[in-house]
């Protein structure tokens, strides 16, 4: 298992991947606004993505479920996108303890709600050690 890196900014040294061609509508099953089946777990944590142009936005994590996060940020955030993504998750068993998590995940939709802009990112890239941490706290927050 590789220890994460303690500068999370280094996280967002790559440029994001370009956005792949999307389709034209859903995918069978699921509704256009978000591809996500799974139950979703309520969390607030921080995270940051990388927008096509570089620029780095900070945001929370709304809800999270096996295959992608709910986000919520005050700016803009391109629809059907990849993004290079960071969260902020808080250790299982010690208190205080914050392991960065990142990966790339597509924005499925963006909408808004007050002063607040709502999206929708499902996973593209997200490495075992990530995605095994999210799983537990995933488990953990349904019970």
């Amino acid at each position: 298992m590789t220890t994460p890196p303690e500068d999370v900014d280094a996280l967002f040294d790559a440029p994001a991947p370009p956005s792949p061609v999307l389709p034209t509508s859903p995918l069978p099953g699921t509704s256009a606004a978000d591809g996500r089946k799974e139950q979703r777990v309520k969390v607030s944590w921080p995270a940051r993505v990388q927008l096509p142009n570089g620029k780095v936005l900070e945001l929370r994590v709304r809800d999270l479920s096996e295959s992608g996060v709910g986000l919520v940020t005050d700016q803009n955030i391109p629809p059907n996108s990849v993004l290079n993504f960071a969260v902020g998750v808080p250790g299982l068993h010690e208190v205080g303890k914050i392991t960065p998590v990142s990966g790339t995940i597509k924005t499925t939709y963006v909408v808004v709600k007050g002063q607040d802009m709502m999206c929708g990112g499902m996973w593209v890239s997200l490495p075992a050690e990530g995605r095994d941490l999210l799983d537990k706290w995933i488990r953990r927050l349904r019970k």
